[in-house]
């Protein structure tokens, strides 16, 4: 029977694992906001915000177990199926979120309660950290080639986001000098040693507590090396929601892929 509320982690659906667990209610809490402000100089009264930072944001998934009253033994072999499904995380997704994701981990494991209470409402608190947002599920992207250029990207979504990009050393020699801009922010490169075939890697790896920021050169051999010491500019990529113009400009021609996955609040 298709339910009518339904949740997955990494493509696996909570009521796949027990045919018994009937989804009643998936809800998204408030981001925690974090707002810096500092006093305005004078005499005048008011501030001026310096920072607006989102820490966490929760889903919590509610259920309830199709069993008669007296299957106490029972309904505790189905609520352990149903934690050890949540257990590791992952990309959370919903049937009424289209398109759309969320990488979290296990906050809060639902608990038994009392076991004469067969009416009960069970509940799993997933936990967002490294990106307190839902996101697209699938990618933003735009392509240009040369040593410089600019392309349109489209970015999604009603929040800030992050760029990737990838450029690859077309040419015969050794490229050392590379910068790329979006209109918020700029890295550059100097002594990157991207060899000829090389690709320079700025992306994003997020496990759900943490969201790291990685520049990389891989090789040929699908081999990758750090360039963290190699760059200097702003701390990320970053990109506002509508379609923005990337700049880009190397020592040598190649090949640039930026991409982007829009978040909402």
């Amino acid at each position: 029977m298709q339910m009518r509320h339904r949740a997955a982690l990494d493509g696996v659906q909570l009521d796949s694992v027990d045919n018994r667990i009937m989804i009643s209610r998936i809800e998204t809490g408030d981001g925690k906001e974090n707002i810096s402000a500092v006093s305005l100089a004078g005499e005048g009264s008011g501030s001026r915000v310096t920072s607006i930072h989102r820490d966490m944001i929760d889903v919590t998934v509610k259920f309830r177990i199709r069993l008669k009253k007296r299957d106490m033994a029972e309904r505790e072999l189905v609520l352990e199926k149903a934690n050890a499904w949540a257990l590791n995380g992952g990309w959370l997704t919903t049937n009424y979120k289209t398109g759309r994701r969320i990488r979290v981990f296990r906050a809060q494991a639902a608990t038994a309660g009392d076991p004469w209470d067969w009416t009960r409402e069970y509940a799993i608190v997933f936990r967002a950290c490294g990106v307190p947002y839902w996101q697209e599920s699938t990618a933003s992207s735009a392509t240009a080639s040369g040593s410089s250029g600019t392309v349109s990207l489209a970015v999604g979504g009603s929040e800030k986001t992050v760029m990737n990009a990838q450029f690859t050393n077309n040419s015969s020699s050794t490229c050392d000098n590379f910068s790329i801009s979006t209109p918020e922010s700029t890295i550059s490169f100097s002594s990157l040693g991207l060899a000829s075939g090389e690709t320079l890697v700025i992306d994003h790896y997020d496990r759900g507590t943490r969201c790291n920021l990685r520049l990389r050169i891989r090789n040929t051999g699908n081999n990758y090396r750090s360039v963290y010491d190699k760059r200097t500019g702003d701390d990320d990529l970053i990109l506002t929601p509508g379609t923005r113009s990337i700049e880009f400009s190397a020592q040598r021609s190649g090949s640039l892929t930026a991409s982007c996955y829009g978040r909402f609040a």
